[in-house]
């Protein structure tokens, strides 16, 4: 009996631990997700850096980081923001 009680202890912690894991995991995609778009162009001697949000975010967008840390989503479509990649892209190749 005590074994039982012992193995159903080990059972249920598992069982916690795998859905902590979850929505530990869950929360991230979150902070990497864009829910609006900032159709301001974001003047060019403010950004310092860009990266794309994942596949499994409901809209696709570039979140550039500027120089303060701060992050601002744009459309990826977007004529200022495709001329910002390309020149970020370059100074990433020297």
């Amino acid at each position: 009996m005590k074994s039982l009680s012992v193995g159903f202890l080990v059972l249920l912690i598992f069982i916690l631990s795998v859905q902590l894991g979850v929505a530990i995991r869950g929360s991230d995609v979150a902070k990497f997700c864009c829910f609006q778009y900032s159709y301001k162009v974001l003047p060019w001697k403010w950004v310092h850096s860009y990266k794309f949000t994942r596949n499994s975010c409901s809209r696709p967008a570039v979140i550039f980081t500027t120089k303060k840390g701060h992050k601002v989503c744009a459309h990826p479509k977007e004529k200022w923001v495709q001329r910002y990649i390309s020149l970020l892209r370059a100074q990433e190749q020297r």
